[in-house]
Order: structure tokens, then C-alpha cells, then sequence
């Protein structure tokens, strides 16, 4: 059965902004049962009904709350839809593709863009561990540490905090763990001379970016 992805991709959006989670969860569902694979969900449904949610928090058509719970929905759905259907499928081992720690830097509370690229690779089969908002360099090289994490992802939508994007990498440095770590920033704020002179690994435009670049990064480090 041919899916109508213009047509879920709108329904799943008014579920994310009138707090519709059982609905948001039927979707996918149904998706699934259609035949659709979890990343075809993500790429076709969530991915651009979440973009639209930061697109109209940015042009201040919608608020914080309610970006926030849009992040808190896609989650539900990803934890009780999407990754149990993984399981039935059979692919439980593909959270060995590798462990990924993912932060919004010091100062920014925004998630959207990090909720999707969580998302994405976990569907892809990374582990990954969501620090969540405002986490400043100690604590994620702190955490770094204790999973034995091998990629680090920070995400900012505020310039006003690429700071302490760059500070990750100083630590890093200062306890001569850097090449540990491959290093991915993402967001409305890093440009790519700002990823040159902070010294990251790499720089993800989308969250399908973020998948590819983890995955070129794993399969070097695996010849």
C-alpha cells in the first residue's frame, strides 16, 4: 500500500502542536504496518514536520512550550513505535554501530534540531546518549569519559554560544583525550570557517548529514 507521506507528514504536525501523542503514535504505527522502514518514517514524517516546528518558533508563530513538547512527542514516539519495531525485526545489534553523546551547548535551551539527529541515529542503530540542553564543557567530557562515548555531537542555535562549543574542544585538548573523539557540531549557529578554527571533526547541515558523517567516521576507524 502506497503511503501519502504530504498527507501523514500534515496530520503528524498538528499532533506535534496540539499535544495529539496518541495520535502522533498511531501514525507512525500505521506507517509501519504499511510497510514503511523506521527510517523512512523519520526522513518522510518526523524530520520535516519537526523542521516546520523550528521554523515557526523561529518566525514566532509558536513558543517555547510548545517546541519543547513537540521534542518531548517525537520522543515518545521514537521509544514506544519506532525502536520497538526495530526489535521485531530483529536488529537489536545494530546499537554496536557505535556510541554517541549528544549535548545543546552551555546556554542554549533548544532541542529540535538535536531531538531529530538523537532520533535518526538511533534508528540507524548508534547508541546514543542524550545529555539534553544547556551542558557545558565539563559535564559532557565528564560524561564522555564514563560511557566510553566515541563520538560527540553539539548542537546550538545561538551564536552567542558557539563559545563554549570551542571549549569542548580545549578540554578535550587539556587532558590530551582530543583525538579520542570524533567531534560533530551542528545548529543554525557554527558556519564551516567557525569549524575550522574551533578544530571539530565536522559539521552536520541535517540530521541524514549527521548519520552519513558518523557512519564515514566508523568505518575508518573500523579498517
Amino acid at each position: 500500500m502506497a503511503i501519502d507521506w504530504n498527507a501523514s507528514q500534515t496530520v503528524f504536525l498538528e499532533c506535534l502542536l496540539e499535544d495529539r501523542r496518541v495520535e502522533a503514535k498511531q501514525i507512525a504505527q500505521k506507517a509501519l504496518n504499511a510497510g514503511a522502514s523506521p527510517s523512512d518514517f523519520f526522513e518522510n514524517c518526523i524530520t520535516p514536520a519537526l523542521n516546520e516546528v523550528g521554523n515557526r518558533f523561529e518566525t514566532l508563530d509558536i513558543f517555547l512550550p510548545e517546541m519543547v513538547n513537540a521534542g518531548e512527542i517525537v520522543k515518545e514516539v521514537n521509544q514506544e513505535v519506532i525502536q520497538p519495531a526495530i526489535n521485531a525485526l530483529g536488529q537489536q545489534n545494530l546499537a554496536s554501530a557505535g556510541k554517541v553523546l549528544m549535548a545543546t551547548i552551555e546556554g542554549d535551551l533548544h532541542d529540535i534540531g538535536k531531538n531529530i539527529v538523537c532520533a535518526m541515529l538511533d534508528v540507524s542503530g548508534f547508541d546514543v546518549i542524550d545529555m539534553g540542553v544547556n551542558v557545558s564543557a565539563h559535564d559532557l567530557v565528564d560524561r564522555a569519559e564514563q560511557t566510553h562515548a566515541e563520538i560527540i555531537g553539539l548542537s546550538s542555535l545561538l551564536t552567542s554560544c558557539l563559545p563554549y562549543m570551542k571549549d569542548v574542544i580545549d578540554l578535550l585538548k587539556i587532558k590530551g583525550k582530543r583525538d579520542r573523539y570524533f567531534v560533530i557540531i551542528g545548529g543554525a549557529a557554527p558556519t564551516e570557517s567557525f569549524v575550522k578554527e574551533i578544530g571539530a571533526d565536522a559539521q552536520g547541515h541535517t540530521a541524514a548529514d549527521a548519520v552519513r558523517l558518523c557512519r564515514e567516521f566508523k568505518q575508518k576507524t573500523a579498517v
